[in-house]
């Protein structure tokens, strides 16, 4: 079942490197997820997650068409570079360096990503890499680390936008997919409460697929 809340309608108004994360302590746990996700994408096919996610899709339109946008968990690049063609300068962050590879290739065969509009970082989010900048928008998309969510709050400029999509323990483990941990996934409002001092402008939990997803588009107070 999806749980829904709509708010009147909102206001609308690449590089060619790689860089390094932060220098940091690389952990065991780090280093196996790092190269769990360079597996995964070294044999990715090239058309795969191409184009993002239509509730993405459908927040495009309420962000400015001018500043800076974080994309955490960036993988093959699918929301940076949408919000690249948005017309906003992205960091785009993963800690998989063939992900990141695969979303550089994307940016160089399309023509309506400028140059240098997309800086890929290499960085482990979880463990070594610190927010330097502030933020118009960030995006984060099928990703979960809770301690980010503070973070999250502050880098965000005062009227910043926020869009979280991510699984929930609603059919965690449907026929024929893989079951996930329990702590990547949000509890039922979990995400909706974790930015209850935001404007949320939509929320909704409901199928995605095969599973169930969190979505929310969320505005930083101004003051």
């Amino acid at each position: 079942m999806s749980r829904q809340v709509k708010v009147s309608k909102v206001r609308a108004s690449s590089s060619d490197s790689l860089a390094a994360s932060t220098p940091g302590v690389a952990t065991a746990d780090s280093s196996s997820a790092r190269q769990k996700w360079d597996d995964r994408y070294a044999a990715f096919v090239s058309k795969k997650r191409s184009r993002p996610t239509p509730f993405v899709i459908m927040c495009l339109p309420q962000l400015p068409i001018q500043g800076r946008a974080l994309d955490i968990a960036a993988g093959a690049g699918r929301h940076s570079l949408a919000l690249a063609r948005h017309g906003l300068r992205v960091d785009a962050v993963d800690i998989s360096w063939q992900g990141l590879r695969l979303a550089q290739q994307r940016a160089r065969q399309t023509k309506s990503v400028p140059p240098g509009q997309i800086q890929f970082i290499v960085a482990d989010i979880e463990h070594t890499w610190l927010l330097k900048r502030q933020y118009e928008v960030i995006l984060v998309c099928f990703f979960l680390h809770r301690p980010l969510f503070p973070l999250i709050k502050k880098h965000l400029l005062p009227g910043g936008w926020l869009i979280y999509q991510t699984l929930t323990v609603e059919k965690a483990a449907p026929p024929g997919c893989r079951p996930l941990r329990r702590d990547f996934l949000l509890e039922p409002g979990e995400l909706q409460s974790a930015f209850s001092d935001f404007e949320i402008l939509f929320y909704d939990e409901g199928d995605y697929g095969d599973r169930t997803t969190a979505q929310l588009l969320a505005q930083k107070p101004a003051n």
